[in-house]
């Protein structure tokens, strides 16, 4: 494995000046500052303000649902740049890892292609989201998001005041709504090569098989034996090696689901109910965009969910695979140092989302439980 699998959502990020190693050159940083200043610190400060100038549910839904994103993009962006050196170590880890365990391709590919599908209806509503808010001022001649503006940004006002703040707008979603999901991606693929290696490492104690030992004549082969005590002392230090890079990754992506999973609810309640009391076709854009934009909300935090799950389930495989090894047929030595395997096996072992909740598939339930029952209570409130 090289970073060449990163190139992309690197190079994105360092355009959007969030990915700043400790290498990097003055002139970069100061780049990078100036860009994070202009796009994410300013952009939500006047996002959050506009929150107070609503006057109908609608237009403060609205509101609340992409300063609530926003809020959330600035946590993750931010996350990283303070992280960014410990992510680096990361990936030098895991390129070690499989260097050493013999990772082969097989592996990689299989869970790859599938987590591209995951993150293909992941990327498909926020490209329709982003891509109609960035369009649609210089359709409908109107801002596409409540923002306070120390001046009226109306096109009435003024034709060059409007496109100014237009501009803004289009250019800080298309850019950082982006370097929001490339984020996301750079923790999925670390997620995939986890899952890969905890795979990898079942089918090596799965090979740990008897008959390699006994040869034609029924006796036992004492190298073979040799080097499956080898390979199953491998197979101790793969496992710990997992473990680390495992609670690795949760130390520096846990916060930033912790705070992504808490608001999700809260983000799509107001999406809901601004949703159901639309209508059609007289809402019909802002029905589409609250739509792709809920379906690219709970393809965000199903994610991490997913891969959460089955770095658990992966973990708790482990155990069996152990078990059916043939290790009972092995001597007292091999039965000692086997020990070790399954006990850290028969542990459950949990991601974490800053140990507030568990990152699987029953809290993404929960979350969406959340947001309806939200969503209920304000339905009724203002029947």
């Amino acid at each position: 494995m090289d970073l060449n699998v990163f190139k992309v959502p690197i190079g994105f990020l360092k355009f959007c000046g969030i990915w700043i190693p400790k290498d990097s050159s003055q002139i970069y940083k100061i780049y990078a500052y100036f860009m994070q200043i202009l796009f994410l610190y300013i952009w939500s400060l006047m996002m959050g303000a506009a929150v107070f100038y609503q006057k109908n549910l609608i237009d403060l839904s609205s509101a609340l649902t992409f300063f609530f994103t926003y809020f959330v993009c600035v946590i993750k962006c931010v996350n990283l740049i303070f992280k960014i050196d410990k992510f680096l170590l990361l990936i030098e880890d895991v390129k070690k890892a499989i260097k050493d365990y013999g990772l082969t391709e097989i592996y990689i590919e299989k869970h790859l292609s599938f987590g591209k599908k995951l993150f293909l209806a992941y990327w498909m509503p926020v490209v329709v989201t982003v891509g109609i808010g960035a369009i649609k001022p210089y359709i409908i001649l109107k801002i596409s998001y409540q923002m306070w503006f120390p001046y009226d940004p109306s096109i009435e006002n003024s034709v060059f005041l409007f496109y100014l703040s237009a501009t803004y707008q289009s250019v800080e979603t298309l850019l950082y709504s982006t370097a929001n999901v490339m984020i996301d991606t750079v923790s999925f693929i670390v997620m995939v090569y986890l899952v890969a290696m905890l795979e990898h490492l079942c089918d090596k104690l799965e090979n740990l098989k008897r008959h390699k030992l006994i040869n034609l004549d029924g006796s036992i082969n004492k190298k073979k034996k040799i080097d499956n005590y080898k390979e199953l002392l491998k197979c101790v230090n793969y496992q710990r090696t997992i473990e680390k890079l495992v609670r690795e990754t949760e130390r520096i992506f846990s916060k930033v689901i912790a705070v992504q999973g808490s608001f999700m609810a809260i983000i799509l309640c107001p999406v809901i109910y601004a949703l159901s009391i639309m209508t059609f076709p007289d809402d019909f854009m802002a029905m589409l965009t609250f739509f792709t934009y809920t379906m690219a909300m709970i393809s965000q935090i199903s994610i991490p969910c997913y891969y959460g799950a089955k770095i658990s389930f992966a973990f708790d495989e482990i155990s069996y695979s152990a078990f059916y090894s043939d290790w009972f047929y092995e001597d007292q030595k091999y039965r000692k140092d086997f020990k070790f395997v399954m006990q850290n096996a028969t542990r459950q072992f949990k991601l974490t989302a800053f140990g507030l909740y568990k990152i699987n598939l029953q809290t993404f339930g929960k979350v969406l439980n959340m947001a309806y029952s939200l969503y209920a209570v304000v339905k009724r409130v203002n029947k």
